[in-house]
Protein backbone atom coordinates (compact mmCIF):
# COMPACT_ATOMS: atom_id res chain seq x y z
CA UNK A 1 0.00 0.00 0.00
CA UNK A 2 1.25 3.29 -0.73
CA UNK A 3 2.25 5.61 2.08
CA UNK A 4 -0.38 8.10 2.77
CA UNK A 5 -0.25 12.06 1.48
CA UNK A 6 1.02 14.47 3.94
CA UNK A 7 -1.78 16.35 6.00
CA UNK A 8 -3.98 18.75 4.38
CA UNK A 9 -7.03 21.04 6.37
CA UNK A 10 -10.32 19.70 5.20
CA UNK A 11 -12.13 22.23 3.22
CA UNK A 12 -15.79 20.24 4.07
CA UNK A 13 -16.32 17.31 6.26
CA UNK A 14 -19.98 15.29 5.28
CA UNK A 15 -20.75 11.73 6.95
CA UNK A 16 -19.95 10.39 3.53
CA UNK A 17 -16.95 12.47 2.19
CA UNK A 18 -14.34 15.02 2.77
CA UNK A 19 -13.17 17.83 0.53
CA UNK A 20 -9.64 18.63 0.25
CA UNK A 21 -7.25 20.78 -1.86
CA UNK A 22 -5.77 19.05 -4.71
CA UNK A 23 -1.67 18.72 -5.57
CA UNK A 24 -0.98 21.60 -6.21
CA UNK A 25 -3.21 23.77 -4.70
CA UNK A 26 -4.47 26.16 -7.15
CA UNK A 27 -8.23 27.76 -7.31
CA UNK A 28 -9.20 24.82 -9.79
CA UNK A 29 -7.74 21.89 -8.40
CA UNK A 30 -9.76 20.01 -5.58
CA UNK A 31 -10.83 16.25 -4.32
CA UNK A 32 -14.12 14.62 -3.15
CA UNK A 33 -13.11 11.80 -0.93
CA UNK A 34 -15.32 9.46 0.45
CA UNK A 35 -15.22 8.51 3.96
CA UNK A 36 -15.39 4.98 3.95
CA UNK A 37 -12.28 2.88 2.93
CA UNK A 38 -12.45 2.37 -0.78
CA UNK A 39 -9.06 1.77 -2.35
CA UNK A 40 -10.86 2.72 -5.61
CA UNK A 41 -12.77 1.73 -8.77
CA UNK A 42 -11.99 -1.62 -9.06
CA UNK A 43 -13.52 -1.72 -4.99
CA UNK A 44 -16.50 -4.60 -5.58
CA UNK A 45 -17.97 -1.93 -3.25
CA UNK A 46 -18.25 1.24 -5.33
CA UNK A 47 -20.22 -0.32 -8.00
CA UNK A 48 -22.68 -2.46 -5.61
CA UNK A 49 -25.92 -1.56 -4.61
CA UNK A 50 -25.16 -0.81 -1.25
CA UNK A 51 -22.51 2.15 -2.51
CA UNK A 52 -23.52 5.95 -1.56
CA UNK A 53 -24.78 6.65 -5.03
CA UNK A 54 -23.94 10.48 -4.96
CA UNK A 55 -19.93 11.38 -5.11
CA UNK A 56 -20.09 12.50 -8.63
CA UNK A 57 -23.32 14.83 -7.89
CA UNK A 58 -21.59 16.08 -4.53
CA UNK A 59 -18.41 16.92 -6.24
CA UNK A 60 -20.29 18.66 -8.91
CA UNK A 61 -22.12 20.43 -6.14
CA UNK A 62 -19.66 21.35 -4.32
CA UNK A 63 -17.75 22.78 -7.39
CA UNK A 64 -19.75 25.01 -8.04
CA UNK A 65 -19.25 28.80 -6.75
CA UNK A 66 -20.93 28.60 -3.06
CA UNK A 67 -19.72 24.87 -2.57
CA UNK A 68 -16.95 23.91 -0.79
CA UNK A 69 -14.22 23.85 -3.59
CA UNK A 70 -15.27 26.47 -5.74
CA UNK A 71 -13.83 25.31 -9.43
CA UNK A 72 -12.22 29.00 -10.94
CA UNK A 73 -11.93 27.70 -14.56
CA UNK A 74 -13.97 28.68 -17.99
CA UNK A 75 -15.67 25.34 -17.18
CA UNK A 76 -15.42 21.99 -14.71
CA UNK A 77 -14.36 18.48 -15.33
CA UNK A 78 -14.63 15.65 -12.56
CA UNK A 79 -12.52 12.23 -13.21
CA UNK A 80 -11.16 9.45 -11.59
CA UNK A 81 -7.62 7.51 -12.56
CA UNK A 82 -7.14 3.74 -12.53
CA UNK A 83 -5.46 1.92 -9.87
CA UNK A 84 -2.58 2.02 -11.88
CA UNK A 85 -2.37 5.78 -12.49
CA UNK A 86 -3.69 6.94 -9.42
CA UNK A 87 -1.33 8.51 -6.64
CA UNK A 88 -3.48 6.94 -3.75
CA UNK A 89 -4.65 3.62 -2.78
CA UNK A 90 -8.36 5.34 -1.60
CA UNK A 91 -10.79 6.52 -4.26
CA UNK A 92 -11.05 10.44 -5.04
CA UNK A 93 -12.84 12.15 -7.28
CA UNK A 94 -11.03 15.11 -8.72
CA UNK A 95 -12.82 18.53 -9.23
CA UNK A 96 -10.56 20.40 -11.73
CA UNK A 97 -10.64 22.33 -14.91
CA UNK A 98 -11.27 20.94 -18.02
CA UNK A 99 -8.93 21.10 -21.02
CA UNK A 100 -10.25 24.29 -23.45
CA UNK A 101 -11.38 22.21 -26.20
CA UNK A 102 -12.91 19.01 -25.14
CA UNK A 103 -16.20 19.90 -25.04
CA UNK A 104 -16.12 21.58 -28.23
CA UNK A 105 -14.86 18.14 -29.92
CA UNK A 106 -17.49 16.69 -28.12
CA UNK A 107 -20.19 18.88 -28.96
CA UNK A 108 -18.98 18.14 -32.86
CA UNK A 109 -18.93 14.16 -32.25
CA UNK A 110 -22.66 14.46 -30.69
CA UNK A 111 -24.00 16.48 -34.19
CA UNK A 112 -22.23 13.83 -36.09
CA UNK A 113 -24.32 11.21 -34.25
CA UNK A 114 -21.40 9.40 -32.85
CA UNK A 115 -22.46 9.86 -29.25
CA UNK A 116 -26.06 9.50 -27.97
CA UNK A 117 -27.80 9.47 -24.96
CA UNK A 118 -28.68 5.55 -25.31
CA UNK A 119 -27.14 3.64 -22.66
CA UNK A 120 -26.95 0.30 -24.65
CA UNK A 121 -24.77 1.67 -27.14
CA UNK A 122 -22.32 3.08 -24.19
CA UNK A 123 -19.77 0.42 -25.28
CA UNK A 124 -19.49 0.71 -28.68
CA UNK A 125 -19.79 4.66 -28.91
CA UNK A 126 -15.71 5.13 -28.77
CA UNK A 127 -14.54 8.12 -30.06
CA UNK A 128 -11.40 9.94 -29.79
CA UNK A 129 -10.78 13.15 -28.03
CA UNK A 130 -7.54 15.43 -28.17
CA UNK A 131 -6.22 15.92 -24.68
CA UNK A 132 -2.96 17.29 -23.80
CA UNK A 133 -0.07 15.32 -22.24
CA UNK A 134 1.01 16.33 -18.66
CA UNK A 135 4.46 15.86 -18.58
CA UNK A 136 5.15 17.34 -22.04
CA UNK A 137 2.60 19.45 -22.47
CA UNK A 138 2.10 17.96 -26.41
CA UNK A 139 -1.20 17.34 -28.10
CA UNK A 140 -2.30 13.57 -27.30
CA UNK A 141 -5.46 11.33 -28.23
CA UNK A 142 -7.22 8.68 -26.71
CA UNK A 143 -10.06 6.83 -27.52
CA UNK A 144 -13.26 7.22 -25.03
CA UNK A 145 -16.81 5.21 -24.59
CA UNK A 146 -18.72 8.25 -24.80
CA UNK A 147 -22.34 8.99 -23.57
CA UNK A 148 -24.70 12.12 -23.10
CA UNK A 149 -26.56 12.81 -19.94
CA UNK A 150 -29.37 14.97 -20.85
CA UNK A 151 -30.52 15.66 -17.57
CA UNK A 152 -28.20 17.16 -14.61
CA UNK A 153 -30.28 14.91 -12.62
CA UNK A 154 -28.46 11.84 -14.25
CA UNK A 155 -25.51 12.77 -12.15
CA UNK A 156 -27.30 11.42 -8.93
CA UNK A 157 -27.16 7.99 -9.82
CA UNK A 158 -24.22 5.28 -8.64
CA UNK A 159 -21.78 5.76 -11.98
CA UNK A 160 -19.84 3.22 -10.96
CA UNK A 161 -22.69 1.19 -11.09
CA UNK A 162 -23.93 2.08 -14.30
CA UNK A 163 -20.50 1.32 -16.27
CA UNK A 164 -20.66 -1.94 -15.12
CA UNK A 165 -24.08 -2.75 -15.87
CA UNK A 166 -23.69 -1.10 -19.27
CA UNK A 167 -20.18 -2.19 -20.36
CA UNK A 168 -19.27 -5.19 -19.99
CA UNK A 169 -15.33 -5.09 -20.97
CA UNK A 170 -15.36 -2.22 -18.63
CA UNK A 171 -16.60 -4.34 -15.69
CA UNK A 172 -13.99 -7.25 -16.78
CA UNK A 173 -11.17 -4.72 -16.24
CA UNK A 174 -12.74 -1.91 -13.36
CA UNK A 175 -9.26 -1.18 -12.34
CA UNK A 176 -7.59 -0.69 -15.71
CA UNK A 177 -10.70 2.23 -15.71
CA UNK A 178 -11.30 6.17 -16.11
CA UNK A 179 -14.53 8.02 -15.83
CA UNK A 180 -14.49 11.41 -16.77
CA UNK A 181 -17.17 13.66 -16.19
CA UNK A 182 -17.61 17.25 -18.38
CA UNK A 183 -21.06 19.56 -18.27
CA UNK A 184 -22.57 19.38 -22.35
CA UNK A 185 -23.37 23.15 -23.87
CA UNK A 186 -27.01 21.97 -24.46
CA UNK A 187 -27.60 20.79 -20.70
CA UNK A 188 -26.66 17.93 -19.02
CA UNK A 189 -23.70 16.00 -19.18
CA UNK A 190 -21.09 14.06 -20.95
CA UNK A 191 -19.51 11.18 -19.45
CA UNK A 192 -16.43 9.45 -21.11
CA UNK A 193 -14.77 6.35 -20.00
CA UNK A 194 -11.66 4.53 -20.75
CA UNK A 195 -8.85 1.76 -20.57
CA UNK A 196 -6.09 0.65 -22.18
CA UNK A 197 -7.09 -3.19 -22.00
CA UNK A 198 -10.23 -2.80 -23.50
CA UNK A 199 -10.30 0.47 -25.82
CA UNK A 200 -8.23 0.10 -28.39
CA UNK A 201 -6.07 3.58 -28.08
CA UNK A 202 -7.40 3.83 -24.52
CA UNK A 203 -6.08 5.36 -21.15
CA UNK A 204 -6.50 5.11 -17.56
CA UNK A 205 -5.46 8.48 -16.98
CA UNK A 206 -8.12 11.65 -16.92
CA UNK A 207 -4.69 13.89 -16.13
CA UNK A 208 -5.06 14.03 -20.39
CA UNK A 209 -8.44 15.97 -20.04
CA UNK A 210 -8.25 17.75 -16.82
CA UNK A 211 -6.39 20.78 -15.69
CA UNK A 212 -5.01 21.41 -12.06
CA UNK A 213 -1.85 23.42 -12.21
Amino acid sequence: MKPPPPFVASLQVTPNYVILHGDPETDHNFLLVPSCRISGIECPFIWGPSAYPGYFSDAWQQAQPGGAAPVRYPSIGLGINSARTRQQDQLHIHMAGILSGVQGQLNTLEAAGKITSDRAKWPVQVVPVVGRDPKTGKAVTHNYRALIFREKSELKQNLFMLLGDHVPAARMHMADQTLIVTPRNAGGFYVLNSDPVSVPGGTGSADFLLVYA
